[in-house]
Parts: structure tokens; sequence; C-alpha cells
């Protein structure tokens, strides 16, 4: 499809300098989609000829504000150019940052991840999430780690970036980092971000992902039963740390919390609503508020924790690969041989103790504190035991109906 590009000039009346001019501005216009842009130039309202989207007159003053018009419009067509050549999609900002930027051909990969990352790390706890953050720092890891080995060099121009370098950062990803398949989608997922970033600021960055298919692989998302539940609940003569481990990862099944959330749960967020106690809290992960009603089981556990202060952490966990560990040990002594992790606990909370009790997918994602449902229902694995008994109403209704049939 061929893009409608176009250069206007006018000015901006609603901003008049004290001198009595009016600044003129320019707008990018490509296929309905503008950016906008100061030229550092004014005259006189007067002496601006909107029709012909320059000034009238033959001052000195006029002719060299036409000059520099026709200057900044090349530049921009200049621009434009390029980044169709370069980049294939271009877009009005992308022009804009090409302008102002100048030749931004020896920009590298890894200056630019470096310092997305570290912008990404300076919004940690504001708009974005510490996972968030690990997630782009392990693709530069793994960038710095592929260079040197592949291309023999320690960073490479971005304008140098083809398919052929995303097929084989792919591969390596997979064989030599020994990363899984959804592992591996992950990371490419977030590298397709970046270089969409780069191509936004107008840095001549291919489209790599144009016509490469990223795919994740279904994985069966293992939970705890109630029997296993209860295996694990009844284990004695556990040291100190397993204790909480157990008690905290029984807290999460019965909740839906996860990690992050149940470390940073204080005494502030739990609220008393008439007879009943609730947690209300906001989820680290996406910023969505979450209630949940404590029942007997999780509510025991609240108050053999509870700390003294009301801002303090009720559950003093250490890090999550320690606790992962811990669960391991944990799951042979209660002679469960599914491989779980702490995660493995909303998973039990989304099957176990609310899907399979017949609770809507609706509220199960309010529950989760989901931001989209079909995240819930990846989740929500129909289990043996809520197949059977759906089975046999099915039944019950079947041979009701053929018992009127029959009359």
């Amino acid at each position: 499809m061929r893009n409608t590009f176009k250069v206007l000039f006018y000015i901006k009346r609603s901003a008049m300098l004290r001198n009595g001019h009016a600044p003129i501005m320019g707008r990018i216009t490509i296929n309905g989609a503008r950016a906008q842009f100061s030229t550092r130039l004014s005259l006189p309202p007067a002496a601006w000829d909107v029709s012909q989207n320059r000034a009238i007159g033959r001052t000195a003053e006029i002719l060299f504000v036409n000059r520099e018009l026709d200057a900044i419009r090349l530049r921009i067509e200049q621009c434009y150019a390029t980044l169709v050549r370069e980049a294939g999609d271009v877009t009005p900002g992308m022009v804009r940052t090409r302008y102002f930027s100048g030749d931004a051909r020896h920009e590298t990969l890894l200056g630019f991840v470096r310092r997305h990352n570290e912008a990404v790390n300076r919004q940690v706890g504001v708009d974005r999430s510490r996972s968030t953050y690990y997630k782009y720092r392990s693709v530069e890891v793994h960038l710095e780690n592929y260079l040197p080995r592949y291309y023999g060099r320690g960073d490479l121009p971005l304008s140098e970036l083809d398919h052929d370098f995303l097929v084989g950062f792919h591969g390596y990803l997979l064989h030599e980092a020994g990363r899984r398949k959804n592992t591996v989608w992950v990371y490419l997922t977030a590298f397709k971000h970046v270089l969409s970033q780069a191509r936004a600021k107008g840095l001549p960055v291919a489209d790599l992902f144009a016509d490469y298919k990223l795919r994740s692989e279904h994985v069966e998302r293992n939970f705890l039963s109630t029997q296993e539940l209860n295996r694990l609940s009844g284990l004695v003569k556990l040291t100190p740390s397993m204790r909480l481990v157990r008690d905290s990862f029984l807290f999460s099944c019965f909740t839906g919390l996860s990690f992050i959330d149940i470390k940073r749960l204080r005494m502030s967020n739990i609220q008393r609503v008439g007879r009943q106690w609730w947690i209300e809290t906001t989820r680290c992960k996406t910023g969505s508020r979450v209630q949940v009603r404590l029942f007997d089981l999780p509510y025991a556990i609240l108050r053999k924790y509870m700390p003294d202060g009301y801002a303090e952490t009720i559950f003093p966990l250490p890090s999550n690969s320690w606790c992962n560990h811990c669960l391991e040990v944990l799951m042979k002594m209660a002679g469960i041989t599914k491989r779980i992790t702490f995660h493995a606990a909303r998973h039990t909370f989304a099957t176990t103790l609310t899907l399979s009790q017949g609770m809507s997918i609706e509220t199960i994602s309010k529950l989760l504190g989901h931001r989209n449902i079909r995240t819930t229902q990846i989740y929500a694995t129909i289990t043996h035991d809520h197949l059977d008994n759906e089975m046999n109403r099915l039944s019950k209704r079947i041979e009701t109906l053929c018992a009127r049939w029959q009359a």
C-alpha cells in the first residue's frame, strides 16, 4: 500500500510571542497519522499565507523564513525516504525524531537496550514491576553473550540487524543458552518491544519480526488436589523455615495471591467487614485491586504469623527460588510427585478451590486480579472430579428425560 506523506506548516496564533510574532509550526502526516513540531521560526501573523503554506512579502525577513521552511521540508522528506528504505513501515513520530536527532546510523544495539533497561528500572514501583525489569535485563545479558560468539564484536549498529540476526539469536537462546521454548518466547517478545521502541524514535531498525511468527507452547500447569492439600497441611516436625514456606504456600492456595503479593502483605491489607475478614490489596504485577475473603484455614495461618506492627510484613519470606527449593523437599515429604513451585498455589486456587466448586470464571478472574479473562482461562483447568460431577448431573437429567419418553 502506498503511503500518503505530507508536510504542512502553519502559525500558532494561540501562543503569540512578546514581540507580536506567531511561532511557525510543522506537521508531518502519514496515512492520516500526525506528528507536530516547532520550526523555531516566527513572523507577524499578517505575513502568513494559509493557502500558500508560507510567508508572503519580499522583505529580507520574509525571504529568510521561506528559505528556512524550504530547507526544513527538504530535510524531512530526506528523513522519510531514508526511513522507508531502512525500516519499511514508518510513522510520523519516527520522521520527526530522525529530523531532530540527525544521523542515527551509528546507534548501537546494546547501547539502546541498556538505556531502555535503565529507564524501565527507574519505573519499577511506579508502573513497572521488578520482574519486568529482570526480563529485559535477561535479554540484555543474552545479547552480550551472543554478539561476541557469533559476530566477533561487542556490539552492532542497529542498522546492521537483519533476519539472519534474529534467527541466530533465537537458535542461540534455545540450543546454547538452554532456555525452554516458552522462556524464549518471553525473551523474544521483550526484544521485539525494545526494537519497536527504537523504530518509534526514528532509529534505523528494520522490522525483524514482520514475518517472524512467535509461538508459545501449551504446558500443563500443576496444581494440588484436595487430598494433596490435606497431606501437605498435615506434615509435622518441620523446621521453622520449612513451616513458614509451607504455611505461606497454603495461604496462597486459599487466597490466590502470588508470591510477591504475599511477601509484601501487611496487616494494613487485612480488613474486617461485618463478621468476616478480607484481604484488600493491589497486585504488584498488574496494579489491579484484589479483594479476597479469608476462610478458616488462611485466617488461622494469619493469626500464627501476625506481626506486632501494623505496617510490618506478615510472612518474612526469603527469595522465590529458595521457597521453591523448600517446596520440592516438602512435596517429597508429603508423597507428592508433581513438580510444584510457589506459583502452583495460584493454579490450585483457580482449579481445586474455585472452578471445581462451581465458581464462575468471571469471579475467579476478579479474585486473581487478572485484567483479561483469557489469562484466567489458562489457569482454569477442568479437574477430573469436576468433570465427573458434571457428567453425573448430566446422566441424571438424561435418565429423567428418557423415563418421561418411555412413559
